[in-house]
């Protein structure tokens, strides 16, 4: 109880702390110049003379200009797209592209929409990954690769319904959503972690009854 209560006091505070921050960036991630933005009124001064796309616009877009800029939101919705379209492209349902190989095809998809592809400072949308570790799975794994994924998922969330433990229900909700957004089994800091923790969670020790010595 004590520690429940001081992580929905520190919660409370934070938010408090930071209303503004947080507001500012809901902003950024909704705004648009369109009518069919999902808020089509709230314009962002600073970034007067770029066009601040919104999720609709990243779904639905024929072409965009170098000019354009994504919301992490909306990329990862324009991202997405372009898997959809991918694999509408190519038979590859079952066996993906092969491990980073999908980086090939983003960048072609990228030139064929024209993106922002860097300049000397900064860097392109087209060197990204699809930041989704599900997306990333299905694109160059596969199907069963993405079910591998989803299966152990699973399984450590049963693990973690039958122990009822606090911190395994943290790790196990921590990696379902944020695969949603990060494609985190692609980096090695990332997959160690995962690594790591899965094993150290899912993994039950059993020791026999000591026999009584006469």
């Amino acid at each position: 109880m004590r520690l429940r209560n001081m992580l929905v006091f520190l919660v409370l505070l934070v938010t408090l702390l930071f209303a503004g921050k947080i507001k500012e960036r809901f902003q950024a991630e909704f705004q648009s110049n369109t009518e069919k933005s999902l808020s089509s009124t709230v314009i962002d001064k600073d970034l007067v003379g770029v066009n601040v796309l919104s999720v609709y616009e990243a779904w639905t877009n024929e072409k965009f200009t170098p000019n354009d800029f994504f919301p992490g939101t909306a990329f990862r919705v324009y991202q997405a797209r372009m898997f959809f379209e991918l694999f509408q492209e190519e038979s590859v349902f079952w066996k993906g592209y092969g491990l980073n190989a999908s980086f090939k095809k983003l960048e072609e998809k990228a030139f064929k929409y024209d993106v922002f592809r860097g300049n000397e400072t900064q860097e392109g949308y087209q060197t990204k990954n699809f930041h989704n570790q599900y997306i990333q799975n299905f694109a160059e794994l596969g199907f069963f690769g993405f079910l591998i994924l989803v299966i152990m998922l699973l399984f450590t969330l049963k693990k973690t319904i039958q122990n009822k433990d606090f911190i395994q229900i943290a790790f196990a909700v921590l990696m379902i959503s944020l695969f949603l957004t990060e494609s985190f089994l692609w980096r090695q800091r990332g997959v160690m972690f995962f690594t790591l923790l899965y094993c150290l969670f899912n993994t039950e020790y059993y020791f026999a009854p000591k026999k009584n010595v006469l």
